[in-house]
């Protein structure tokens, strides 16, 4: 456990001035819009943005891994001489990530929340169908911001095995596998096989909001849609099948 914290505080030491400048970017943006809007009159300006803001942090921790680990990269053979395995480096790496995001992303999502609260328009709000769908909407970017974290994470550790091999041809082999494998997986979506390991278990969620606007109000509902289970538990033994073998690449595989 001990050694564990330890990558985590080194982890943190490495990408703090990252998360410093992606907080200090969001307080600008936001404060910036809550003063503007005062000024231009836009109901619920600020909280909207904090939306799109929100929105972009499922592309946070892919970004973050890439610089942590393009770091890492410079000194290759120093982090691979670390005695613990690649699945607690590279653990350490997506927990501080992901620690990072939800620092972030709860920090807009509170300015956003708090501008919401202040906002003195006549046009109102459901407060309750802005927490469900904001669950909801924080849900999708985190998992799908982990997601593609991981598959980066993949990626990045097989580039540093083929350049040992192929040398500065080991981009362009990687970026032509994952176009086969974007291909491949939307190939796999409308087979047979697809529908039966993937389309049960449904369960109903918010789908996107619905709005109704006149003069007068601002009608906001949340209307719900069928969702797969089948589908979470298939992109979970994915993620875990990817992560485990990209450990393996790094253990075996990667030469310094």
């Amino acid at each position: 456990m001990m050694n564990w914290s330890g990558l985590l505080r080194k982890e943190f030491r490495v990408t703090r001035t990252l998360l410093l400048g992606v907080v200090t970017f969001d307080l600008l943006v936001m404060i910036g819009f809550f003063l503007g809007s005062a000024r231009w009159e836009v109901p619920y300006l600020t909280a909207i943005i904090g939306g799109l803001l929100t929105a972009l942090h499922v592309f946070f921790l892919p970004l973050y891994l890439l610089i942590s680990l393009n770091t890492e990269g410079r000194n290759l053979n120093l982090w691979l001489h670390n005695p613990q395995s690649g699945a607690r480096l590279l653990g350490a790496k997506i927990m501080n990530g992901l620690l990072a995001l939800l620092i972030s992303i709860g920090l807009v999502s509170g300015l956003a929340l708090l501008a919401y609260n202040l906002e003195t328009s006549v046009l109102e709000l459901p407060i309750e169908n802005v927490w469900l769908f904001g669950f909801y909407f924080l849900t999708v970017i985190v998992t799908g911001s982990f997601y593609m974290g991981t598959w980066l994470t993949f990626y990045w550790t097989l580039y540093q095995v083929l350049k040992t091999y192929i040398g500065r041809w080991a981009v362009l082999l990687v970026l032509i596998l994952i176009g086969f494998i974007s291909w491949l997986g939307s190939w796999f979506d409308g087979t047979r096989i697809s529908e039966v390991l993937i389309d049960w278990g449904y369960v109903q969620l918010p789908s996107p909001l619905n709005a109704e606007v006149s003069q007068q109000e601002f009608d906001l509902t949340v209307s719900t849609f069928p969702f797969p289970i089948g589908n979470v538990v298939f992109d979970l033994i994915t993620i875990v099948l990817i992560f485990l073998l990209t450990c393996w690449l790094l253990d075996r595989k990667v030469e310094v």
